[in-house]
């Protein structure tokens, strides 16, 4: 699934902000994640600024922000309901602890982000 982004919100508020160094306007996005919970649907879509040999930081962006340009969905998506939420996104980085393990560089949760990112890229 890729996304352009037709308007930037500030995480974390309803506010409409002209820029923002994660994402830009007219920029077309690969989603790696999508998570729904009333009232509010977000994508998780790569760090475009990462360096090489630097962790990708993926960010959650309000889905209010984008228009679909390609609909075509990741093979490993699988949807995941808990709590009330949705999400559709790897089996891998639905388990508790996931994200808490990639952004405290676990090796083994790297390599798995980093194995299916390439893929949903490789299928977007």
């Amino acid at each position: 699934m890729i996304v352009r982004c037709i308007k930037i919100i500030q995480p974390g508020t309803s506010t409409v902000v002209s820029e923002h160094p994660g994402v830009r306007i007219g920029e077309e996005y690969p989603v790696l994640e999508v998570f729904a919970a009333r009232p509010r649907i977000l994508f998780r879509l790569p760090d475009r600024s990462a360096r090489r040999n630097e962790i990708d930081s993926p960010g959650l962006w309000d889905a209010d922000m984008f228009e679909i340009v390609s609909d075509l969905m990741p093979t490993c998506w699988v949807a995941g309901l808990e709590d009330g939420r949705l999400t559709l996104a790897p089996q891998e980085w639905q388990r508790p602890g996931f994200w808490d393990d990639y952004f405290d560089h676990v090796p083994d949760a790297v390599a798995e982000y980093d194995r299916l990112k390439a893929r949903i890229i490789a299928e977007a």
